[in-house]
C-alpha cells in the first residue's frame, strides 16, 4: 500500500513538475503577432499617396508609419498641400469600390469620404489628411 501511494505521489509531482516547465516556457518566448497585411485580388500590397492637409507633417508622417506596419504600401507623402482640408478623403484612384471601403474602414473614417478620381497612376489610393486627423491617429492606434 505504501508503494501505491508512494508511486501516486510521485507521478502527481511528474505531472506538475512538467505543467510547470510548459507554463514557464511559454512566458518566456516573446509573443509574435501575426500581421495581417491588406490586399489586392492579384496579391499585391495596396499602393497610396498620403496627402497632408492638416499642416502637420508630423502627424502625416505617423499615420505613414502606421499605414507601412499594417502592409499598406505607402508610396509617396505630400506633407504640406497648401490648402487646409476639414476632413480627410479616401480617393479612388482605379475605380475599385472595395480598396476604398476597406482603407476607409481601417482609418475610421465614413463611406461618404470616399472621391472616385480615376487617373493613369500607379495608386490603388490617395489618401487626404485633414483636420480630423487625431481620430485617425486613435483608430490606428499611433
Amino acid at each position: 500500500m505504501q508503494k501505491a501511494n508512494a508511486f501516486l505521489d510521485w507521478s502527481i509531482i511528474a505531472v506538475l513538475a512538467a505543467v510547470a516547465i510548459v507554463i514557464i516556457v511559454g512566458y518566456l518566448q516573446p509573443v509574435v503577432e501575426k500581421q495581417t497585411e491588406p490586399r489586392l485580388i492579384d496579391g499585391r500590397a495596396i499602393k497610396v499617396q498620403l496627402f497632408g492637409g492638416c499642416r502637420r507633417p508630423g502627424d502625416v508622417m505617423q499615420i505613414a508609419e502606421s499605414l507601412r506596419k499594417l502592409g499598406i504600401d505607402v508610396v509617396e507623402i505630400e506633407n504640406e498641400s497648401g490648402f487646409t482640408y476639414p476632413s480627410s478623403l479616401v480617393v479612388d484612384r482605379l475605380g475599385n469600390p472595395s480598396i476604398a471601403d476597406s482603407l476607409c474602414s481601417l482609418l475610421g473614417l465614413p463611406e461618404d469620404r470616399i472621391v472616385l478620381q480615376k487617373y493613369s497612376l500607379m495608386l490603388d489610393a490617395t489618401i487626404v489628411i485633414g483636420l480630423d486627423y487625431p481620430k485617425i491617429l486613435e483608430k490606428l492606434g499611433s
